[in-house]
């Protein structure tokens, strides 16, 4: 199929873009604690989605284990941020896309009512 206007270009971008946040995998974050004997994996909008505890852990006095799951807890959140898409970067460039597709309308609707134009001139309507 020919794409004379461009808009069909411009719609697979903007689909691209939008595909490129909503496949990609989740974030997750990951923190250790206690030597890397405590392993936490969290995901968005802040969730633990799994804590790993090597035996060992479990021979820290409880009060220490409970720091220790805490910092561990605390360091996948925020390793989160780190792994989030660039949304910031995904609306300019939705911007761009709808700006140039507003462009290709008026281009298209233009050379729409020019050939109704000329067609009706050569059939002697006076428009």
């Amino acid at each position: 199929m020919t794409d004379p206007s461009g808009l069909l270009r411009l719609l697979a971008e903007t689909t691209s873009a939008l595909d490129s946040v909503r496949s990609g995998e989740s974030p997750v974050g990951t923190g250790f604690a206690a030597d890397g004997l405590i392993a936490v994996h969290a995901a968005l909008p802040g969730r633990v989605t799994g804590i790993r505890l090597d035996p060992a852990a479990l021979d820290l006095p409880p009060a220490e284990l409970a720091a220790e799951l805490t910092a561990a807890v605390n360091a996948a959140l925020a390793d989160l941020p780190v792994h989030q898409p660039d949304l910031a970067g995904l609306g300019a460039e939705l911007r761009d896309i709808q700006s140039r597709a507003s462009s290709q309308l008026s281009l298209f609707t233009s050379a729409l009512l020019d050939a109704q134009a000329a067609l009706a001139r050569r059939a002697g309507d006076p428009r």
